[in-house]
């Protein structure tokens, strides 16, 4: 961390060990889900096997198909672990790169998200810019590049929401995320604003409560 107090510093290794214990716990549950997938899969095509007259061979269709099911979900799970561990790594990097300032804002950011959130944040206020954290790369925005925001709420299944915030310059559209909590999406906007108080804020539409 550059520039920050013992304290701040305190606070940002903190928040590291939560970022790894996250993808720790996030891992585990990934893990265990397959192997209960893998394990009924097992009882059932040895379930049939055994009670085959004429046992198979390896190269028999079903042998082959079991493999062919075991297979897809261990790509899939490798794809997974890669993904997370690669966004973390990149938080993390960000993260530690926050002086007083920034971390300041980060605290104020983490305070008013829901605990089980905190380690995931989908921006961080770094050194005069906005940083996102897509699969491949980040994604930064000089914060005095964006002239206007436009926000969106849309509903999704069981009457739950997601908020999209749109980006903008002078003419164009620099970027847009999309985040599931309400606290995320009403601190980026106050933030910004408080940065650039002649920001303009355009609603797409409105958020009713039901």
């Amino acid at each position: 961390m550059h520039n920050c107090s013992a304290e701040d510093s305190l606070f940002a290794q903190i928040e590291i060990k939560k970022i790894k214990k996250a993808h720790n716990n996030a891992i585990g549950f990934i893990m265990l889900s397959f192997l209960i997938y893998f394990a009924i899969l097992l009882y059932v095509f040895s379930d049939r096997w055994f009670h085959l007259p004429e046992k198979p061979t390896f190269y028999h269709s079903s042998t082959l198909s079991l493999y062919t099911l075991f297979l897809f979900p261990t790509i899939l799970f490798a794809g997974l672990s890669w993904a997370l561990y690669i966004k973390n790594q990149k938080y993390m990097r960000a993260l530690k790169q926050l002086d007083s300032h920034d971390l300041g804002t980060y605290r104020r950011y983490t305070s008013v998200l829901a605990q089980r959130y905190t380690a995931i944040a989908p921006y961080i206020f770094c050194k005069d810019e906005l940083i996102f954290f897509p699969l491949f790369g980040n994604k930064k925005i000089p914060i005095n590049q964006i002239k206007r925001i436009e926000t969106k709420f849309v509903r999704n299944y069981r009457d739950t929401y997601s908020f999209r915030i749109y980006l903008y310059n002078e003419a164009t559209k620099i970027y847009q995320v999309a985040m599931n909590q309400i606290a995320a999406f009403d601190f980026l906007q106050k933030q910004l604003l408080e940065e650039n108080p002649d920001l303009t804020i355009i609603a797409r539409n409105q958020y009713l409560l039901i």
